[in-house]
């Protein structure tokens, strides 16, 4: 299949650069729509960028390949969007800060509501009925109102007027697969909450993630909110038992040979000469750094693709460039494109090979600087499709976003 970037920017002879598949990402929201049950809307969580592969593109392609709504992180992310021209419903999936009101109310997006301070900072700012959601704490620790706490603080919303409560949802804690008797014990915290208070009677339920979508079938309730999974990550990469879904990864990190030498035996490389060559070696320069979102620790010894070979990291990784070893690339040249995360040559490096202990796969494409140039590729005579559903042309909305992430 003929696959083009559907963007004028960046220019091919950019040194470095990110590709984001659409057909991926399409690929993978209908394959999670398939797996949901009738009535159950599926919630494309787009927040950080849509973890580091492009807001405004993602959140597009999500919702024209079965997406009904969009999630972010806060008000400027949703605002963003709306200056894009997605008209789709946007939660706000975190808090908001009771002074960002107003701006809620402007664009036109879906608050969580866990605090009284908030609540009063948004009928103050609505003139009329105003949809949130509620988020309960049923394990995450980190923000929602406690189950003991739900049924009083959703009637005294209720008394108050103006605001009405459309959803109500939890956040998993778990993080892998063999965690699921703690997310099914979440669930049930969760429904013991919401099936206690009257007032949540007709509002939308959601609890699942990417993982609780993937893994716990029973926690497809009205709704799920999927983030990774639509970009590729696979919570079942490297598990015992194979998951429910074939997902493809959407994001390709890549640069181009800079710089090639060659190197006696003994020879330092990098700061704090941290390598030294055990062999006659030939080593070339990549224009990647950790100011590019590439810590030194995550990638320290890892390996890159140059003309599908895997060639190691070599030496700390600087601000700016970074040293792979290519001794054993046959011909390696000047030019030649290196591969970071992604397909050459019928090998693939994946963002899970890149997880430190205690660490997601979701920080190695968030953490990629948003400025880095991104190119949207999609299938031949995908734009026009694009264009048509989006009322306005995506060479210039996804342009800009390439240019700013």
């Amino acid at each position: 299949m003929l696959r083009i970037p559907i963007e004028a920017a960046p220019a091919l002879s950019t040194p470095a650069w990110v590709d984001v598949d659409l057909d991926a990402v399409a690929h993978n929201v209908r394959a999670f729509r398939r797996l949901l049950p009738a009535g159950c809307r599926l919630i494309a969580v787009v927040k950080a960028n849509a973890y580091g592969h492009g807001i405004v593109a993602c959140a597009r392609t999500a919702l024209q390949h079965g997406a009904s709504e969009l999630a972010v992180a806060n008000v400027h992310e949703g605002a963003q969007l709306r200056d894009a021209g997605v008209i789709a419903p946007i939660l706000i999936a975190g808090p908001t800060a009771p002074a960002e009101a107003g701006l809620v109310v402007q664009h036109g997006l879906t608050a969580t509501v866990a605090t009284v301070e908030l609540a009063h900072a948004l009928a103050a700012a609505t003139r009329r009925y105003l949809p949130v959601h509620v988020e309960v704490d049923t394990g995450m620790g980190r923000h929602g109102v406690a189950p003991h706490a739900l049924n009083p603080f959703v009637e005294r919303l209720v008394q108050r007027g103006k605001l009405a409560v459309a959803g109500v949802y939890t956040h998993f804690a778990a993080t892998t697969v063999e965690q699921t008797a703690a997310m099914q014990a979440q669930l049930a915290a969760f429904h013991a909450a919401v099936d206690g208070c009257r007032a949540l009677r007709g509002a939308r339920r959601h609890v699942s993630n990417t993982l609780g979508t993937l893994a716990v079938p029973q926690a497809r309730l009205e709704a799920v909110r999927v983030g990774g999974g639509l970009y590729g990550f696979d919570p079942f990469h490297g598990a015992r038992v194979r998951g429910p879904l074939d997902l493809r990864p959407a994001l390709a990190l890549k640069a181009r040979l800079v710089g090639l030498r060659d190197l006696p035996t003994g020879a330092p490389v990098g700061y704090g000469s941290a390598f030294t060559c055990a062999r006659p070696s030939r080593v070339g320069l990549v224009p990647l750094g950790y100011a590019d979102g590439l810590p030194r620790a995550r990638w320290a010894d890892a390996p890159v693709l140059v003309r599908g070979v895997r060639a190691p990291i070599v030496g700390a990784v600087s601000m700016n460039q970074t040293v792979v070893d290519v001794t054993d690339v046959p011909g390696a040249a000047l030019g030649d494109e290196v591969v970071w995360l992604g397909a050459q040559g019928g090998e693939r490096i994946v963002a899970e090979e890149r997880v430190e202990p205690g660490g997601s796969a979701y920080e190695v494409t968030t953490l990629l600087r948003a400025s880095l140039p991104r190119r949207y590729l999609a299938a031949a005579g995908a734009n026009e499709a694009r264009e048509g559903r989006s009322g306005r042309g995506a060479a210039m909305g996804d342009g800009a976003a390439a240019a700013g992430g």
